[in-house]
């Protein structure tokens, strides 16, 4: 069987996966250390889905990232007619304690 990956897939930020979850660094980390080490056209693309309908987003089209605070902010050029900017948060486990918590105070519920 011949499997050629089209996405490397961030999960969903729902509850009970959070431990299936990774930090934007390592993906883009990951990214980095496959991109050039296999042919273009069998190198996945990294993706986020983002909340609220933003859809799949490149791991790397961020327009900021916080690394302390675990959040990212994707522009979504074409969702809901307007250019909206939509929050991915890294999971909780890999900020510290004081990070944590204040992400965790503006997690989406």
């Amino acid at each position: 069987m011949n499997i050629q990956p089209y996405y490397v897939y961030q999960g969903d930020m729902v509850r009970g996966v959070e431990d299936l979850r990774t930090p934007l660094r390592e993906i883009l980390d990951l990214e980095c250390q496959i991109r050039g080490t296999i042919a273009g056209f069998m190198t996945p693309q990294f993706v986020v889905d983002l909340p609220g309908g933003g859809g799949k987003r490149l791991a790397a089209s961020f327009q900021s990232y916080d690394e302390k605070t675990g959040i990212s902010k994707f522009a979504a050029p074409g969702v809901k007619g307007t250019e909206q900017i939509f929050e991915y948060y890294d999971p909780l486990k890999s900020l510290g304690t004081e990070s944590a918590i204040s992400a965790h105070e503006s997690y989406p519920k």
